[in-house]
């Protein structure tokens, strides 16, 4: 069985590109149909300027305070900027606490010389707590995907954050059209077809809670225990003696810069770091944040990529003596949106 796992790994390499392809155009519902179809990423450099979304323009520090005003936030907090990320053996969720974004900038300001990071929560949030800035953002998706996939996003998302925030390797049952809006996002991507690579195992579950009288975190575990599957592996420092699966891997890195877009396929394994950037008035002006908008679009399960994503994950489970406590799982496959 793991002859022919490794075997499946490397045709698929053998049979593809191992970058990621650059579109210097908007492209039309057919050419973007071509990278659903055969479930591979592409960046659309400058495609957000092409289709003129405001909010490169709009989103200054004083707008986006002013569209929000004093509205409390929910916002996911963490001692070291990883979320939902492996720690001691625990999967860890951010603690959430509640701020006016006017808050989030003054923390963002001091952020970039400390360990706390701070970043809005997701689920949906643009239909939400940031409904105000929907227009700006695109709230129906780029015309080309919503035409393609002939309905609005299921799921958008708008992120701000700092430059030490990131997320641990996962992916998401989603279409994702990702926008960076302000500073750069780095994209560490593997097909599905490498989960054999990626060492799954199952760890209990617990979140972060934040005293904010004495700025200090601590670990909760959930009681009683619940466990989930996640993905171990720092893809920047593989460790290839407890992971020496990883070895097989050809992860595939793209950096996107203010107004690029990502097609980001679904059950694609992702790892996304970040750095930060001035907004529209340019340097000097307002607070260095790093700002993204991403669309979600349900997976489609009715042709093979699902059910070849499930097979794969039994035969996986299989090998690594486990059983499936939950058929439904995927090894780092979200609930909510939380790609920095």
């Amino acid at each position: 069985m793991e002859t022919a796992l490794r075997r499946f790994v490397r045709d698929y390499q053998g049979l593809n590109s191992s970058t990621v392809p650059e579109l210097e155009a908007v492209p039309s519902p057919l050419e973007f149909a071509r990278y659903v179809g055969a479930n591979r990423p592409c960046v659309i450099r400058g495609g957000a300027r092409d289709q003129q979304l405001p909010a490169l323009d709009r989103w200054t520090d004083d707008y986006l305070v002013e569209k929000l005003a004093e509205k409390a936030l929910r916002i996911s907090v963490t001692p070291s900027g990883n979320a939902d990320a492996i720690v001691n053996g625990v999967f860890v969720e951010p603690a959430e606490v509640q701020m006016s974004l006017r808050h989030l900038f003054e923390r963002l300001d001091v952020e970039q010389d400390e360990q706390e990071s701070a970043t809005p929560s997701q689920n949906g949030n643009m239909a939400d707590e940031y409904v105000s800035l929907a227009e700006d953002a695109g709230r129906d998706g780029p015309a080309f995907a919503r035409e393609f996939f002939g309905e609005a996003p299921d799921v958008a998302n708008i992120w701000i954050g700092g430059r030490r925030s990131r997320t641990s390797l996962h992916k998401d049952p989603y279409e994702n059209i990702y926008t960076v809006i302000r500073g750069s996002k780095t994209f560490t991507l593997l097909p599905p077809s490498e989960a054999y690579c990626l060492h799954e195992q199952v760890f209990p579950h617990g979140r972060y809670t934040f005293d904010e009288a004495s700025s200090t975190f601590a670990v909760e575990r959930t009681s009683p225990e619940v466990t989930l599957p996640w993905i171990p592996i720092d893809p920047l420092a593989p460790d290839l003696v407890e992971f020496p699966r990883y070895a097989l891997a050809r992860p595939m890195r793209v950096t996107l810069h203010a107004g690029d877009q990502l097609y980001l396929p679904a059950m694609w394994y992702h790892f996304v770091e970040q750095d930060v950037g001035w907004g529209p008035e340019g340097p000097g002006k307002g607070v260095k944040a790093a700002i993204a908008i991403n669309h979600w679009y349900d997976v489609r399960m009715d042709g093979h990529l699902w059910s070849m994503c499930m097979l794969q994950r039994r035969l996986l489970l299989a090998l690594d003596g486990r059983e499936d406590e939950d058929p439904a799982a995927s090894s780092g496959e979200e609930d909510d949106d939380d790609d920095l």
